[in-house]
């Protein structure tokens, strides 16, 4: 259910990540769901978010340092449904050990900010956008679509946080309906489940 995320108060950084993470796209209707195949695009990317101001383009190894930083989002993301911020977050460690980072104390919060420009720079401000979410509470909101043929990227702005699909009226809906329609064959299967009715005269015909 590819929806945007940018209304209904969703914070900057929670939108950014988002969109970041939802260049991995399962429910594009397309046979590959990557967004970003290649290092051309990944700075076509960069530059459209405002990201990537330098002339210059991003290569192989910032493409795959791109791909581990967003499957550390996304991990983290589908650990959110279960309230989990004590998991640990190894692919965004060692991401963050790789992007140039610095501790700036600006103002009375000390905070990080990127230490580099370039690709590097970019990536290290979408893992800044980590770190801020996660000091102004907005991170744990940040979840995947519970359905497994979608996984968009959402941030849930439920009041106790318990919003499962990207889409309660899509995805949501969906999921109710099959597994209503499995609880009902199973049912059906077992010694005095329900049985349907048939037509007085009609054999064993089902209604």
């Amino acid at each position: 259910m590819t929806a945007t995320n940018a209304g209904g108060g969703t914070p900057p950084v929670a939108e950014l990540l988002c969109a970041f993470a939802n260049t991995y796209d399962v429910d594009a209707g397309e046979d590959d769901p990557e967004k970003l195949p290649d290092a051309p695009a990944l700075t076509a990317w960069l530059r459209a978010r405002e990201l990537l101001q330098e002339p210059v383009s991003a290569s192989e190894a910032d493409l795959a340092l791109a791909r581990d930083l967003r499957t550390g989002i996304r991990q983290a993301m589908i650990q959110h449904h279960d309230g989990d911020l004590a998991a640990p977050l190894p692919n965004l460690d060692r991401v963050a050990a790789q992007l140039p980072l610095r501790v700036a104390f600006e103002g009375t919060i000390p905070h990080l900010v990127p230490a580099g420009t370039g690709v590097a720079g970019a990536l290290a401000r979408i893992l800044v956008a980590v770190a801020t979410a996660q000091a102004d509470g907005s991170w744990i909101r940040l979840k995947l679509c519970a359905a497994q043929d979608c996984l968009w990227a959402f941030y849930d702005t439920s009041k106790n946080r318990s919003r499962q699909w990207c889409s309660m009226g899509i995805c949501g809906n969906r999921r109710k309906t099959r597994a209503y329609r499995a609880r009902q064959r199973s049912a059906s299967r077992r010694p005095g489940g329900p049985v349907r009715a048939t037509r007085p005269g009609s054999g064993s015909r089902e209604e």
